[in-house]
């Protein structure tokens, strides 16, 4: 009797086993674990709030945020990039100290941006990279990044840096 119980359990903690383990490989090899799967996500620090991103082919990704830091603010520069440098807060491809300099942007796109008021839209349009060079793909599939926003609140001279992260976003 005790024999037939312990065969019955191995049995069916088994099955259910090599069950988990089709339903895994399926996955693996069918590719649902790519971004191109993930919900579009923008997450940013406080203070500031997606409102749109889009990123086309040519890896050139539309920012539409607002901040309501309480005060005024001037954008001096933007990156985006598929890591962040392992020994600071910063990129680790592209655009890595967040300046202005128009070769990360765009043509048509410039900085610094502002001032731009509390609880106002700007939009910022910038290249992403990854350790490719500029994050070119293919519409449909997926980029997950992290966007930086290095900004200054007038009369203060601080210059601080916002992090959007995770940005995970498909290119249309």
């Amino acid at each position: 009797m005790k024999t037939q119980a312990a065969i019955d359990f191995m049995l069916s903690y088994g099955i259910a086993l090599i069950i988990i383990a089709i339903a895994t490989a399926v996955i693996i090899k069918f590719g649902l674990n790519n971004p191109a799967f993930e919900a579009p996500e923008c997450a940013s620090a406080p203070g500031f709030t997606c409102q749109s991103f889009v990123l086309n082919t040519s890896g050139v990704l539309q920012l539409i945020m607002s901040q309501s830091t309480g005060g005024p603010i001037i954008i001096n520069g933007a990156a985006c990039s598929s890591n962040i440098n392992s020994s600071s807060l910063a990129p680790a491809y592209g655009n890595v100290y967040i300046t202005g300099n128009s070769i990360f942007y765009p043509a048509g796109t410039s900085m610094p941006i502002g001032p731009i008021q509390t609880n106002t839209y700007f939009t910022i349009k910038l290249y992403c990279y990854n350790q490719n060079g500029i994050a070119t793909g293919t519409k449909g599939n997926g980029f997950i990044g992290v966007v930086f926003l290095n900004y200054t609140i007038p009369g203060y001279g601080i210059v601080k840096t916002m992090v959007v992260n995770p940005l995970v976003v498909r290119y249309s």
